[in-house]
């Protein structure tokens, strides 16, 4: 009987749990046509549909260029190092970052000198098929009715962008970072940047805004080749009107500005445009793309990468520490770090390169590289190419040594105190203004204060950004990723370089423990 009665209970319970199961999957829409929806019923809209609702589906966005994914979690952030200035600006604590693109590397002099190139060249997207960019050193093109002009950037005046134009001089590295009265820096100062040498080196001499600046164009490059490697049909058809027409006579797609064709369409011979107004074209399109209403239909149908930009200290800090290799266990980390290495050493204790340095540094006062002839030498006196070192367990080359990075935080000395637990940031000084900090007007367009008259005024104000690990310059104790200093965001040094991150959309988890984990592997 008693038997009897239990698996009755048994039966009940799984068909509860069967039909519980059948309407969850039925509110969640799986199991359904792809093309029907789970909340009302109705079929969605097609191409061809005159009336209903048409979802846009994930696209398949390529990877940014240059970056690794940085698989988010939880992770105990702050200095794990004796506090030698008594500063108490990073205590421990627990938070969690989610999952984000970095640089593979620091952004080289070759990345900055492509970036400067672009500012007053256009760059090469795809174009219509019937569309010709009229090459003005091509001899067949002197024939035309009107031969095409030749192009010239002129880097004496302003850079094409239409919202924030400015001169070379102010977006090529400062050359003067290298400047020493007492110092034979000379040749960096004419070289370091400039000499195809120095190409992959760590760009340095880049002030915060310059360095936005760069984000901002870098973004805007990769969403334009972007957009236009997509089909036509694509794209939203409000972006369409404007810029990609279709010739009503031939059917060909001819790009516009406005509505209107731009170049000679009458020459028998397809869209002729020649290289300014291509360069015309591709800043309207940049503006248009850059409005939020714009920027918005692009979004929604998953066809435009999250903005490039520099990464948080909280991302940038937890990225260095790289604490993923400690993970034992799934949940229990084994050990902490003090550098985005294992151990209380800056030598590599393994294998072929056992007793090498992990990073480049100054080992001390006067000591840059070592003694000339010996293993232990590294012959990095200043900054060395990107990727020398071996990487942490993120694929990150750098996070410690060579240079110190830049990040978007605003710099308070309390911000721990201040953060949230999850994407801790300090975007400004709410909560700790900079009138405590003896600046007594928060229109500050300089980093000197607008009243010369006070008599206490620090270094911290609303200008004051973080930057974090450390140089070829520094000693050992700042290559601690829980170390952190400030500078004001229109200053330079040869010192600190930077590199990008991107946020990533979804929950996609990938495996970088190279199958250890076993996360994420190919099936």
């Amino acid at each position: 009987m008693m038997k009897t009665r239990v698996g009755q209970l048994k039966s009940g319970l799984l068909g509860v749990a069967v039909l519980f199961s059948a309407t969850s999957c039925s509110l969640l829409g799986l199991g359904k046509k792809d093309n029907v929806s789970a909340t009302t019923g109705a079929e969605y809209a097609t191409e061809k549909s005159l009336l209903g609702y048409r979802p846009y589906d994930d696209q398949e966005l390529p990877s940014p260029p240059g970056m690794v994914f940085i698989q988010g979690g939880r992770t105990i952030l702050g200095s794990f190092e004796q506090d030698l200035y008594g500063s108490r600006d990073n205590i421990e604590r627990t938070v969690t970052v989610n999952s984000f693109f970095m640089d593979e590397t620091e952004v080289t002099n070759s990345n900055w000198k492509e970036y400067v190139f672009f500012q007053f060249n256009p760059q090469d997207i795809p174009v219509p098929k019937s569309t010709n960019i009229i090459d003005p050193d091509d001899p067949d093109n002197a024939n035309l009715s009107t031969p095409p002009a030749q192009w010239i950037p002129d880097y004496t005046g302003p850079t094409h962008s239409k919202s924030n134009p400015q001169n070379y001089e102010d977006i090529v590295p400062s050359d003067d970072v290298w400047a020493s009265d007492f110092s034979f820096n000379d040749v960096y100062a004419e070289n370091y940047y400039s000499n195809p040498g120095f190409n992959k080196y760590p760009v340095v001499g880049v002030s915060w805004r310059q360095v936005a600046d760069f984000c901002k164009w870098r973004t805007d490059f990769v969403n334009l080749s972007l957009i236009f490697d997509m089909d036509y049909e694509d794209l939203p058809v409000e972006f369409t009107d404007e810029f990609i027409i279709k010739d009503e006579t031939s059917g060909e797609y001819q790009l516009a500005i406005g509505g209107q064709p731009i170049g000679d369409v009458n020459s028998g011979q397809g869209q002729q445009i020649e290289i300014a107004d291509f360069d015309e074209f591709q800043q309207e399109v940049v503006e248009y793309i850059n409005l939020p209403e714009n920027r918005r239909r692009f979004i929604e149908r998953g066809i435009y990468l999250p903005d490039f930009r520099l990464p948080n200290e909280a991302e940038w800090e937890y990225a260095a520490k790289a604490t993923v290799g400690t993970v034992y266990l799934d949940e229990n980390e084994e050990y902490g770090r003090i550098y985005p290495w294992d151990g209380r050493g800056v030598r590599n204790p393994y294998g072929k390169k056992r007793g090498e340095l992990l990073a480049n540094f100054k080992r001390g006062r006067g000591d840059y590289a070592g003694i000339a002839g010996n293993i232990n030498n590294d012959a990095s006196v200043i900054p060395e190419p990107v990727g020398s070192r071996e990487p942490n367990d993120f694929n990150l080359f750098n996070m410690a040594g060579n240079v110190s990075e830049w990040v978007f935080d605003t710099y308070r000395p309390l911000s721990f105190g201040d953060f949230d637990d999850l994407n801790p940031v300090r975007k400004d000084g709410t909560n700790d203004p900079e009138t405590d900090y003896g600046w007594e007007t928060l229109d500050s367009k300089d980093s000197v204060a607008a009243n010369q008259n006070l008599e206490y005024r620090s270094l911290v104000n609303d200008r004051a950004r973080v930057y974090k690990g450390g140089s070829w310059k520094d000693v050992a104790y700042w290559m601690a990723p829980g170390t952190r200093r400030y500078l004001d965001l229109d200053r330079s040094t040869n010192t600190i370089g930077f590199r990008c991150a991107m946020i990533s959309i979804g929950t996609q988890q990938l495996d970088q423990s190279n199958g250890f984990l076993g996360i994420g592997g190919e099936e």
